[in-house]
């Protein structure tokens, strides 16, 4: 793909002959059509698929953190999702063909200057919930009691995810989060950062894994 600079013309959008001309956040770029090929994919590019599947259909799950989380990171021309894509490829694990989430490694966000949510904890609730809990920070000069926290359940079982981003503030320091009775015996990961009311966000903390019975 290329990026062109507009001719006496102007740009052009469609396409013409075999080059397809589009605008993609105020860049104009031309590509060519791609070429059919009726070879069967290679065992490397299979590799690549099932790596790409797999990260991919988690990130879209919980898009709505991701994209909060990764606000910070936008630098005109690349989407929160992508951002989040390319640090998250350090989390897959397993074999080429049968790729896995090290789900320890997940990150949802970026930040340097916002402290992250610390001591988190995953724990049973009440009633078919769990709880996740964090500790305050208070030794800064800036009161941080009012951040809101981004709660991130994941069950890679049922590949579903549960995410609260406007319910609980670094104050309160605990949440109940209920979660599906189809979540029986499944094991789940949480995640939580926290985002100023700048919208500073902080890195990404990883509370643990529960068994849920």
């Amino acid at each position: 793909m290329a990026q062109f600079n507009q001719g006496v013309n102007g740009a052009f959008s469609g396409k013409v002959g075999s080059v397809i001309g589009s605008n993609w956040r105020d860049i104009d770029y031309m590509r060519g059509l791609a070429k059919r090929t009726p070879k069967n994919p290679t065992a490397k590019q299979l590799a690549v698929r099932a790596r790409f599947t797999l990260l991919s259909q988690f990130l879209l799950l919980v898009k709505n953190a991701v994209d909060r989380g990764f606000s910070r990171q936008y630098d005109g021309r690349s989407t929160a999702f992508n951002q989040a894509f390319r640090v998250n490829q350090a989390a897959l694990i397993g074999t080429e063909l049968d790729p896995q989430l090290d789900y320890t490694q997940i990150i949802l966000s970026k930040g340097l200057t916002l402290t992250k949510p610390f001591g988190c904890k995953l724990g049973a609730g009440l009633d078919g919930s769990v709880k996740v809990s964090w500790q305050m920070f208070n030794g800064g000069l800036e009161d941080r009691s009012k951040d809101k926290i981004t709660i991130v359940v994941y069950c890679p079982e049922k590949m579903e995810a549960l995410v609260s981003m406007e319910e609980y503030l670094r104050e309160d320091q605990v949440a109940e989060i209920e979660v599906p009775s189809n979540w029986s015996s499944t094991t789940v990961y949480a995640y939580l950062f926290a985002t100023s009311e700048k919208g500073e966000n902080s890195a990404t903390a990883y509370a643990g894994g529960l068994p849920i019975l």
